[in-house]
């Protein structure tokens, strides 16, 4: 991450997303990416996680424009999640992704409101022309997010995954900064 990114802070109504650190990296953060109720629809459920392996994640962004952010209440600072961006530089593109492991804050707007700062800061305050994320047809929670955050879906990838052993359509979105 360049310098640029690790100073930003991009705040909303009750949320801020800022560089995700180290000491994010908890016992408690670990536990979230465990918890197979939070990871249900995330290929994160075939992992396991230590503190180890997340800081070696969170080192994985270094040196690159992708972007690994946390999200915390403007107010209390408490952590409610990590939200993810991954940069395709030649073609100006970026691929969103969130978990909000803060059980108390789902169904609150955290998620759309994270997801709508980061994809508001990726198409208007860098040369990023196309923002995409994806998700198990099945989650309608993120297919929620990414509709309400005016995202068009893009594609389907008909029975693509395995859910509880079942197969599962993996449904794509897409918006361009030039609001197509």
């Amino acid at each position: 991450m360049n310098k640029e990114l690790k100073e930003l802070k991009i705040y909303g109504k009750h949320i801020c997303l800022r560089p995700f650190q180290k000491s994010d990296i908890t016992d408690h953060y670990v536990a979230w990416l465990n918890d197979n109720e939070v990871v249900k629809y995330s290929n994160q459920r075939f992992l396991t996680h230590t503190i180890e392996t997340s800081k070696k994640y969170l080192d994985s962004f270094s040196n690159t424009r992708n972007m690994y952010m946390a999200i915390e209440d403007v107010s209390t600072k408490v952590l409610y999640g990590s939200i993810t961006a991954y940069i395709q530089s030649n073609h100006r593109t970026a691929d969103i992704g969130i978990m909000v492991g803060h059980k108390k804050s789902w169904g609150k707007g955290v998620g759309s409101e994270a997801w709508k700062l980061m994809m508001d800061f990726l198409l208007t305050q860098s040369d990023i022309r196309k923002v995409t994320g994806g998700t198990m047809g099945c989650n309608m929670g993120m297919i929620k997010i990414m509709k309400k955050n005016s995202m068009i879906h893009e594609a389907t990838k008909k029975n693509h995954e395995l859910l509880d052993g079942e197969p599962v359509d993996i449904v794509y979105f897409y918006k361009f900064s030039d609001g197509r």
